[in-house]
């Protein structure tokens, strides 16, 4: 039985020792097919699977590629397999990956140096590689490999070259070097068909990217423009709902910035760069196949089926990546850039473009992220996906993924219905600081001013820190939505907690996107409390945050692990049992107080029956207030966006 197994294994060594560089060689071009057929998964999705598989052929086509080019130096092949160097330069194509993937995380842009050095390194082993094994093969595969290690050679610096553009740094610096010329209000002489809001989106391109790299924008010329934004509609006004759109096409292209080629494929010397690499794989083609026709049965059949392989699918996906690139819309706004003697190629490229509508591709896909505290608090501890996290000490994890949940549309709300609020809540803003002189930073304190509402708690919760700000919210608006009666705003009072739900769900599952150093675990603390009051207050009598029993059936255990426990799910009476109690906290703060909740957590319930008390004799302006006070947008740490694209 040993021995059969020592055979069998020394069968498949023989085996990878024959044939190993074109399994290698194979599994090179097709990590380069997945990339440049799934690559845009990066933008399009969140689903961990995917995302899983693309990180997966986004380190291994690097990997192989690396790994095969050193092993073809340093290995000796017979006549036979000579045709195996001739792979070389297609490894360094390779290397040089799709235009639609260049960087899988924001890091990776960092690291450009590094790539840079693996770029000489790479280049030696390739030319080593031709020296030592094609060169005595002949002229015409000598120049075909030539042609070849020209076109991925100029691939690999391209993509190196991308890399540097979209580093944060880079970006900083080049929006420093030069004058900044982007006037937001061009976009009042603009249309509002999608194809021409993304014109648009890439004419004001620059303000966004000083956004993502932290730079303060002042051109010189917008001042003028605003000493008459008296007589013209603001930008927020003229847009309307379609200013979302806008700022969704701008997150794509700051996506294509970053994450892809576009930084460079866009300008004359990437189109020289498309171009040379398309010349030069259709003319190691021809010189190919001019080789094996004067050699004829000298090589081995599989090497040359391989080579084939190797030179259609190169041939194939540089036609693909011209193609893309000419009916760009980056292409576009870079000819409507140069103006005149240009009119003819932009109206073709528009004109083809029209076709596939490149713009409805760069639309959000209208979901947003739910995270609800007292749906937290209210969980079965006893779930088995609990019980195995809290063993594997992965519990916050478990309760971040498994306890989110995504708000698309609802029977009396949808997406479109919560845009249009913030959208008028911006604009009330404006207005607010048109008018009144507002401080910008003031998270919806000018609201309670102006409804005389700027007591105690609410000065208080609107000067601590952000974080704690929105945890103090959420409960609040939890608690009021619970306890209110108000049949007649349900859609307000619907949106309201969803955009509640949102804050937590960055508070909690994105902290980095907040303004300032969000603490991770902020909630945590404020959950624990809440389940322990909750314990003091009830007992074990109508317990909200009692576990359940374990079900040992296995399909509710397998449905447990892989299904979403998000906040739109069925825990409705329990959450108004824990909404009850904090109603009712005035009435028991000293039990509180002794079961050792803080400071600040006890001022914040405490306060919030009197004030929401108070609230509810103008319901409308109160849900309204909550509202404005959830979807005010403040700016987040720098780098982290960038991260989200």
């Amino acid at each position: 039985m040993m021995r059969s197994e020592v055979i069998e294994a020394g069968r498949l060594v023989n085996l990878w020792n024959e044939w190993g560089i074109q399994i290698l060689v194979l599994v090179s071009f097709s990590l380069q097919v997945f990339l440049l057929v799934f690559g845009g998964i990066r933008r399009r999705s969140s689903s961990s699977i995917l995302m899983f598989f693309l990180w997966s052929a986004y380190l291994l086509a690097d990997s192989t590629a690396i790994y095969t080019l050193g092993h073809l130096s340093v290995d000796s092949r017979s006549d036979e397999h000579e045709l195996v160097a001739f792979w070389a330069p297609f490894l360094l194509l390779h290397l040089g990956g799709p235009d639609n993937i260049t960087a899988y995380a924001l890091e990776d842009n960092t690291l450009w140096l590094r790539h840079l050095q693996t770029l000489a390194v790479q280049v030696l082993g390739a030319a080593y590689v031709i020296y030592e094994y094609i060169v005595r093969s002949g002229t015409l595969l000598l120049m075909a490999s030539i042609s070849m290690f020209v076109a991925g050679l100029l691939k690999y610096g391209e993509r190196i070259w991308a890399l540097k553009c979209g580093n944060i740094s880079s970006i900083r610096n080049s929006i420093s070097a030069r004058k900044f010329k982007t006037n937001p209000y061009q976009l009042l002489t603009l249309g509002t068909s999608e194809e021409e809001l993304l014109l648009g989106a890439h004419s004001q391109f620059d303000i966004c990217k000083g956004v993502f790299a932290d730079i303060i924008m002042a051109p010189s010329h917008l001042a003028r423009s605003q000493s008459n934004s008296s007589k013209q509609s603001s930008v927020i006004s003229y847009l309307g709902e379609d200013l979302y759109k806008l700022v969704e096409m701008e997150l794509t292209l700051m996506y294509d910035f970053l994450y892809t080629k576009a930084a460079v494929i866009h300008t004359w010397y990437g189109f020289c760069i498309h171009f040379i690499s398309l010349l030069g794989t259709a003319t190691t083609f021809m010189l190919f196949q001019l080789s094996i026709n004067s050699r004829g049965n000298g090589y081995s059949r599989v090497d040359v089926i391989i080579s084939y392989v190797l030179l259609v699918g190169a041939l194939v996906l540089e036609i693909i990546s011209v193609c893309r690139a000419l009916l760009s819309t980056w292409t576009c706004s870079l000819l409507h850039r140069r103006g005149r003697g240009w009119e003819w190629p932009l109206h073709v490229i528009t004109s083809l473009g029209q076709r596939v509508h490149p713009a409805s591709r760069r639309l959000w896909s209208g979901s947003i992220g739910q995270y609800n505290l007292f749906h937290l608090c209210t969980r079965n501890t006893n779930e088995i996906g609990s019980r195995l996290a809290m063993k594997l000490g992965l519990q916050d994890w478990w309760n971040k993924m498994h306890f989110s949940g995504t708000f698309s549309h609802s029977e009396i709300l949808s997406i479109r219905d919560i845009k249009k609020l913030v959208l008028q809540a911006l604009q009330d803003k404006e207005r607010a600081l048109q008018y009144k002189s507002t401080d910008s930073n003031s998270r919806g304190s000018f609201i309670l001013k102006s409804m005389e509402a700027y007591d105690d708690f609410a000065r208080w919760s609107v000067n601590i820190d952000f974080d704690e700000s929105i945890l103090v919210w959420h409960i609040a608006t939890e608690v009021y939505i619970r306890k209110s009666k108000a049949k007649h705003a349900k859609e307000l009072i619907e949106a309201t907690e969803i955009l509640s739900d949102y804050m937590m769900f960055l508070l909690v599952v994105k902290p980095n996107m907040l303004p300032g150093a969000a603490r991770h675990n902020i909630h945590l603390t404020s959950c624990e409390q809440l389940e322990g009051q909750c314990r003091a207050f009830f007992g074990d009598k109508d317990n909200p945050v009692a576990p359940s029993p374990i079900s040992w059936n296995p399909y509710c255990m397998f449905k447990e692990l892989f299904h979403r426990d998000g906040p739109n799910c069925s825990r409705i009476p329990r959450r108004e049992k824990l909404a009850e109690m904090a109603w009712s906290f005035s009435q028991f703060a000293l039990v509180w107080a002794e079961c050792g909740a803080s400071s600040s957590f006890i001022f914040c319930l405490k306060s919030i029956s009197p004030f929401l008390e108070k609230m509810t004799q103008a319901l409308p302006h109160c849900l309204q207030f909550q509202f404005a006070g959830i979807s005010k947008g403040t700016k987040s740490t720098w780098g982290f966006h960038p991260r989200q694209c």
